[in-house]
């Protein structure tokens, strides 16, 4: 029963993937028809440096230090397109057994691996809507919340639809569990945020008691945030329609911030950046003696020594260095050590399948790291999946990371 299931759902991949090739395809040439020739050079490029970096990691095991690192969403483009003379990467597990990469990644073709065909569903999307995206909204909800509240917070849940055992489930079922005054998803419904992704991943979202929040992201972004703007009224009322929010009570600011919607289009929008209405709004805020940031994208690389862009259009727009600040986006849980008067955390663990992450072993900015297997027979080198809770009471808070298990992973209090 079980083989003919696993043939049943190979024959569906299968069908899909003829569809996604054919949408490629025809997406690519009305591209050309639709951009200057420079630009079109430039995605050109970008395919086959896509295509040359999956090359390499797999002659060689990881990317060299120096080199940026190309969204692995692009990797299938040369090959599937036929540009060039690209030779096919792997596509199933007998030519590719899964890997860990050493930031925790899983090399390899099973879905939501870094060679999972399904992820041309973005590059489609990221072509497709180059030109054509969402109106930004402007009208942020700032709300005052009580003194002693409570929120959950995870980063790239979106990974429907959902088996009984998918870690989404586990994950949205402890966060229900907690029954927190407000919920928080960082941002990434995959594979490309469109609007059919959003009704059916978001679907099982807990919502907190009095509220809940998402916010935008590069997967939200392939598809010209469209799904994301209509998810927002649908499904998440309190946002008003809008990618940024504030919260604040006597002794906290918490500000919700889209780092997606102002990225670059020909970097895949990976890289955190603020638009000026953002930053002006920022500047407006009432002022308070603690602040935590939310964003999908973060502001230190992965080993947490190196401040990015994004954080310092922060730190500007705020006027000062935020108290805390988690955002998703890597495929991690990381808590990090206190630099410059903050605190970061890294809660893109929520849903999807990634390794130890091998690059931070003995790192001394690094206060935890998620290690523990999670003993799921479909990905056997899978850690825990988890999310965040955090807990103001006055000027106190108490951190905790939590495993899709209900675990007790890291805590602290402060």
């Amino acid at each position: 029963m079980k083989l003919q299931h696993l043939e049943h759902e190979l024959a569906k991949i299968q069908v899909r993937l003829s569809g996604l090739k054919a949408r490629l395809e025809l997406s690519w040439k009305k591209l050309i028809n639709d951009i200057e020739p420079e630009e079109f050079q430039a995605i050109q490029q970008l395919l086959q440096r896509g295509h040359d970096q999956a090359r390499y990691v797999l002659a060689h095991g990881e990317l060299p230090g120096d080199e940026p690192a190309v969204p692995w969403e692009l990797a299938h483009g040369l090959s599937i397109l036929h540009l060039g003379k690209a030779e096919a990467l792997p596509t199933s597990e007998a030519e590719l057994p899964t890997r860990v990469l050493k930031d925790g990644t899983l090399l390899g073709c099973r879905k939501w691996e870094l060679l999972d065909l399904l992820w041309s569903e973005a590059l489609i999307k990221w072509i497709e809507n180059l030109r054509h995206h969402a109106v930004f909204m402007t009208t942020p909800t700032v709300m005052m919340i009580d003194n002693e509240v409570s929120l959950a917070i995870a980063g790239d849940w979106g990974t429907g639809p959902f088996d009984s055992h998918a870690p989404a489930v586990s994950v949205a079922g402890q966060m229900s569990r907690l029954q927190a005054d407000f919920t928080i998803h960082l941002g990434d419904v995959y594979y490309a945020g469109t609007g059919s992704e959003e009704d059916v991943d978001m679907a099982g979202w807990p919502m907190g008691k009095h509220g809940a929040f998402t916010l935008n992201s590069n997967h939200e972004m392939y598809s010209g945030a469209h799904g994301y703007f209509a998810e927002l009224n649908a499904r998440f009322p309190v946002q008003q329609g809008t990618s940024y929010f504030a919260l604040y009570n006597d002794d906290w600011l918490i500000v919700g911030l889209d780092s997606a919607y102002a990225s670059k289009p020909l970097n895949l929008y990976m890289d955190g950046t603020l638009n000026q209405q953002q930053i002006d709004w920022l500047k407006s805020l009432p002022k308070r003696g603690k602040l935590l940031v939310l964003s999908h994208h973060q502001g230190f690389d992965i080993t947490g020594h190196n401040p990015n862009g994004l954080y310092q259009q922060v730190c500007d727009a705020l006027g000062r260095v935020p108290d805390y600040w988690y955002w998703g986006h890597l495929h991690n849980g990381i808590v990090y050590a206190e630099l410059n008067g903050l605190k970061a955390r890294c809660a893109g663990h929520g849903a999807i399948p990634y390794g130890v992450t091998s690059e931070l072993d003995g790192n001394k900015r690094v206060l935890f790291s998620e290690t523990k297997n999670a003993g799921d027979p479909e990905y056997p080198e899978r850690v825990l999946n988890g999310f965040a809770r955090v807990r103001l009471s006055g000027a106190n808070i108490i951190e905790e990371f939590i495993g899709e298990d209900g675990s007790l992973r890291w805590s602290s209090q402060g």
